[in-house]
């Protein structure tokens, strides 16, 4: 177990922690309403002066300002650095009434309008809308459910009402957009927040629409145009993110149609007047995938050009899952995929880079959202949400890199709902863009998981970036050379020497940091490690022990050493390392491994201690080469003759003197061999009685059957050394 420990041990230190990197998830902020008022049902930051509000979206609420309104829904506005929240009051109006006739009749119907399933914000702005809104048409005949937006501008200072499925006209006998349920999705075009695209996925027989709204002149209310009846059910507008694609620096919008195209789905780009600048089609489509269910907008690769992320949340995986027993490929259903397509000219993308998920009915990629530049190494990031993923299928949420490349494919973290609360469900439904709430110039993030009534915030801890090196004095030791004294005589050393320093985004109070340093001799060879450090060295070093996995000497020595550090400065220590003659490996060098944790402070605050930089690996290593007398090019070319007499020409079965004696002398005629072995047969019949060392002063060891790790070790030895 001890040699498992030790690999593990290894391998832990080098690989990338996906799982734990500079999103917290010890100290969030929860807030929290009745479960059937869908709370978190969709989510954004709004910036209030020097600070930002979540706003939340509960669309089952029951409003404190609608009288006579049944479960018409409410947004709330909720604090960040608590877990307070505040209803919003859009609209105190109730449902407006008509004469008719003489009667006077309501002429909507805001009763389960769904207010606050679309929350979209813009710097101080919010734009909240009730796609179930219903309007009656044709003289109180008809009632239809066009939905309706409100835009609230200067931190709610003045709210607008804007219904684009509500202005048409009825045509024909019917009202072609009477089913739009305009602002089922939205976006706000972030140049001076002068125009919003709501759109209505119902419109025209649900082949959906979008319209531009100019917020200062409401006649100026382009839409996209119908299409003939195999358009019809294609629900253009499902989704909506906004970004620039042409070039003139102003935002244009990106809506998901995820039913169009037999099932496939795409999505379209559209300028600010909505004339088309492109499609964007999955590869690898899949009928029913719901490609462009989300839609997401980033420069990943920091090219400054904006970049779209697209989800398909029911996409299923018939490739990746074997049945154990019968081998054949398992169908997951609803594991759901992520496409990133990298904008490489304006209005031109690339054929997109696939991520599909990993868990059956989690439908990864259900949201997806822009965080900016979550760990600080120059390029945007984004997260994905999974609502039904995790344990128990209570949902998680996946942060992925920005690079120069795009996106790097394995996720940065995941972020289960267990992790945050045992209570959370649906933990992924919405997102919102990331922003710095707590002013350490690192976004942070926040989660909706309606199901539950949650809203939860994220905050991102400063990153931390090591770097390090550790070198030996010398490339190569020679074991003839017995330089230094130990406690068992005279025996070769060799100095190690490693640095330290790190650099980041911290705040003052975290520029001061300790690691945890860790440095392994034969970190490569735990079977049979050959050097050790120089006790009598540490002893007289301040904050350096042996670690406690060393006592045994059959064991890899480890030293582990708390190091203060300071932004800027390097940290750099020198150890004696020991290595005995005597060692029978001689041929593979010396690896000398160091890693390093961070040492976290403790606090009772809801302040954040930083975060380690992991994504490069959190260890750095060299190598220590014996000198081996072989050449210029270090490689080992021997001359080997055997020789093998016996002590009978003849041996007689039967005979009194059964012992046969076999004399083998074996000389080098050219550079030295190391790990050299001599084999030899035993006939049938015969024992094996023993061997005797008479003129090599080297020690020769023999049993009758080779142990089989150490088999392994000598022949991994042998490769390396071209015998």
């Amino acid at each position: 177990m001890w040699i498992l420990k030790y690999l593990l041990l290894y391998l832990l230190s080098i690989i990338n922690y996906g799982n734990s990197f500079n999103v917290d998830v010890k100290k969030p902020i929860v807030h929290r309403m009745q479960p059937d008022t869908m709370f978190g049902y969709s989510i954004d930051f709004m910036r209030n002066k020097d600070e930002y509000n979540l706003i939340v979206g509960a669309p089952r609420a029951q409003s404190a300002g609608n009288r006579g309104i049944a479960k018409g829904g409410a947004v709330y506005s909720c604090q960040t650095g608590t877990s307070r929240c505040q209803e919003i009051l859009f609209d105190r109006n109730g449902n407006e009434r008509r004469l008719n006739g003489s009667k006077s009749l309501p002429i909507e119907d805001k009763s389960h309008q769904m207010f606050g399933s679309t929350i979209v914000a813009s710097g101080g702005n919010v734009l909240a809308c009730a796609p179930h809104y219903k309007y009656f048409f044709s003289k109180f005949e008809v009632i239809e459910p066009v939905g309706t937006c409100y835009y609230a501008q200067n931190n709610f200072e003045k709210i607008t009402e804007f219904a684009p499925c509500r202005q048409e006209p009825a045509r024909h006998g019917h009202h072609r957009f009477g089913y739009g349920m305009c602002g089922f999705s939205a976006s706000i075009a972030d140049e001076g927040n002068e125009r919003l695209f709501i759109n209505g996925p119902g419109v025209w027989y649900w082949q959906g629409a979008v319209f531009s709204q100019n917020v200062k002149n409401i006649t100026d209310r382009p839409n996209t145009s119908d299409g003939p009846a195999p358009h019809d059910h294609w629900q253009r507008g499902y989704s909506s993110a906004v970004g620039d694609f042409d070039g003139d620096k102003k935002d244009d919008v990106v809506v998901g149609v995820p039913r169009g195209k037999d099932l496939h789905g795409f999505v379209s780009i559209y300028n600010r007047k909505l004339h088309s600048i492109a499609n964007l089609t999955d590869k690898n489509s899949q009928q029913g995938q719901y490609f462009g269910g989300s839609v997401g907008v980033a420069d990943l690769n920091n090219d400054g050009l904006d970049d779209i992320i697209v989800g398909s949340p029911f996409y299923t995986d018939y490739k990746t899952v074997k049945d154990i027993k019968t081998q054949e490929r398992k169908p997951q259903y609803d594991v759901g995929k992520v496409t990133v397509f990298l904008q490489t000219s304006v209005g031109t993308f690339d054929e997109g880079t696939s991520i599909i998920g990993t868990s059956q009915w989690g439908r990864f990629g259900y949201s997806v959202a822009s965080t900016g530049d979550i760990n600080g190494d120059g390029y945007n990031d984004f997260i994905v949400g999974a609502p039904y993923d995790g344990v128990d299928g209570k949902g998680a949420v996946y942060i992925y890199h920005g690079s120069k490349n795009g996106v790097v494919k394995k996720y940065a973290q995941k972020i289960e709902g267990g992790q945050i609360r045992s209570d959370l469900k649906t933990f992924g439904f919405s997102l919102a863009t990331g922003k710095d709430v707590d002013k350490n110039a690192y976004p942070d993030i926040a989660i909706g998981a309606m199901q539950s009534g949650h809203a939860v915030i994220l905050r991102s801890k400063p990153v931390i970036k090591v770097e390090g090196q550790v070198s030996p004095a010398k490339k190569t030791i020679n074991l003839d050379n017995k330089n230094c004294m130990s406690e068992f005589g005279k025996i070769s050393c060799e100095k190690v020497k490693y640095c330290v320093k790190y650099d980041g985004k911290l705040p003052a109070e975290h520029r001061n940091i300790d690691l945890k340093v860790r440095v392994q001799l034969d970190s490569k060879k735990p079977l049979s490690p050959r050097p050790f450090f120089s006790r009598r060295d540490i002893d007289r070093k301040k904050n350096v022990q042996i670690s406690s996995e060393s006592k045994n000497r059959n064991q890899p020595d480890v030293i582990e050493q708390v190091v203060p550090l300071h932004k800027g400065r390097e940290h750099c220590d020198t150890f004696e390392v020991f290595i005995p003659d005597t060692i029978r490996d001689k041929i593979t060098p010396i690896n000398i491994l160091v890693n390093y944790t961070y040492v976290e402070k403790r606090s009772l605050s809801n302040e954040l201690d930083a975060a380690l930089d992991t994504t490069t690996g959190a260890a750095f290593e060299t190598e220590l080469m014996i000198d081996k007398n072989c050449g210029d090019d270090n490689t080992c070319t021997p001359d080997l003759q055997l020789y093998a007499t016996t002590n009978k020409d003849k041996f007689i079965l039967g005979s009194e003197d059964q012992n046969l004696i076999v004399n083998v002398s074996v000389k080098n005629r050219g550079e030295d061999s190391y790990l050299s072995q001599f084999f030899i047969d035993i006939p049938k019949g015969f024992e094996y009685g023993g061997v005797e060392n008479y003129a090599s002063t080297a020690p020769v060891s023999c049993s009758e059957f080779v142990d089989d790790e150490l088999e392994k070790e000598e022949e991994e030895s042998n490769k390396k050394s071209k015998k």
